[in-house]
């Protein structure tokens, strides 16, 4: 379970305005519209197809895609939000924001173009025609990125069935789309749009980018609320719970890695030599766990400086593709001992 959550970092919303407001809309609507006094704008949400084209009331189109109306939904769909802020970090604000408004766009016109020819064919969605409420469009299309750009790793197995780093956010998806038939398509649809933007079909990127001058006037706006300080370095949880996951996930990552490197350095030896004893992470009668650490990360920089093996230029080059600075990646390799995957993997949790 460490392993899966270390994708979840401790920063925030740091350089992810965008992503602030829209889980802040999500659940302001939602809680909104479960107040008594307000219970009745439930109705502004609701999109029924083909009625809203015979009403002259296409704008329920864009109202019904502003939250989920499920808990469940919601409180996933949120997640699922913050795990892909990661993405705004990358793509910057205003890229991102462009990313969104394409991508949303084309989900929800898939999506009724599914659903209405459903209709013609009198195939029941159990959903009396109406779109089921939420961004779909907003979160489905970022899969499309999450499963290019971002790579598996800390891979494990449980009953035979393979577990990684990745693992939950596809099930937290699977939870969001698998309500109903109707949601099925919404994620389909919404997933066909990343593909789309990716490959820059109908040439998406040039037809759908937000105005210079509305992204500024957003920022002088609202940039203020949304806006997150710089987290602080070295930053851990705020419970004992949080805390003693990321010290165990620290240590449990200097385990795997200083025991790979010696398995590699010392090949002719008996598998049992080369093994760190656990005197070098684990605390004495006197001392505490972060001594034992503190003693493997020394040892772990000596032999780093004795081995003098530079990165790759085609690693180096690998991880700056993925959106990450050239120091940081130079960093991160040499704190993996040029492992790639451990690489990412440090890369991921600085996100």
């Amino acid at each position: 379970m460490a392993a899966i959550l270390s994708q979840y970092s401790t920063t925030g919303f740091y350089k992810a305005p965008v992503s602030k407001g829209l889980m802040g809309s999500m659940f302001l609507t939602c809680t909104a519209m479960n107040m008594p006094l307000l219970a009745h704008m439930r109705k502004y949400l609701v999109c029924k197809l083909p009625d809203i084209f015979k009403e002259g009331e296409v704008w329920r189109l864009l109202t019904s895609r502003i939250t989920f109306l499920d808990t469940k939904d919601l409180v996933c769909g949120a997640l699922l939000i913050y795990y892909f802020r990661i993405f705004e970090r990358r793509y910057g604000s205003h890229k991102f924001a462009s990313y969104l408004l394409a991508t949303c766009t084309i989900a929800t016109i898939l999506e009724t173009a599914a659903i209405l020819v459903l209709q013609q064919f009198d195939i029941d969605l159990h959903s009396g025609g109406y779109l089921p409420p939420g961004p779909y469009g907003l979160i489905f299309p970022l899969f499309v990125s999450f499963f290019f750009d971002v790579p598996r790793v800390a891979q494990t197995h449980i009953l035979g069935i393979p577990v990684t780093g990745k693992t939950l956010t596809y099930l937290l998806g699977l939870q969001v789309c698998s309500t109903s038939i109707a949601t099925v398509i919404s994620g389909l649809c919404g997933i066909v749009a990343g593909l789309m933007y990716r490959y820059n079909i109908l040439y998406l990127r040039r037809w759908f980018l937000v105005p210079r001058w509305m992204a500024k006037l957003s920022s002088m706006s609202v940039g203020w609320l949304l806006r997150s300080g710089t987290p602080q370095e070295g930053a851990i949880g705020a419970t004992l719970e949080i805390q003693r996951a990321q010290q165990l996930e620290m240590l449990e990552q200097q385990v795997l890695l200083s025991r790979a490197r010696d398995v590699r350095r010392q090949q002719g030896q008996g598998f049992a030599e080369t093994l760190v004893g656990p005197e070098n992470y684990w605390p004495n009668q006197n001392g505490t766990i972060f001594e034992g650490f503190l003693r493997n990360r020394r040892h772990n920089a000596v032999d780093a400086e004795e081995n003098n093996i530079q990165p790759s230029e085609e690693q180096v080059q690998t991880l700056m593709e993925m959106g990450f600075e050239r120091a940081r990646v130079l960093s991160a390799l040499r704190n993996a001992n040029n492992d790639i995957h451990s690489a990412t993997n440090i890369l991921l949790h600085e996100s």
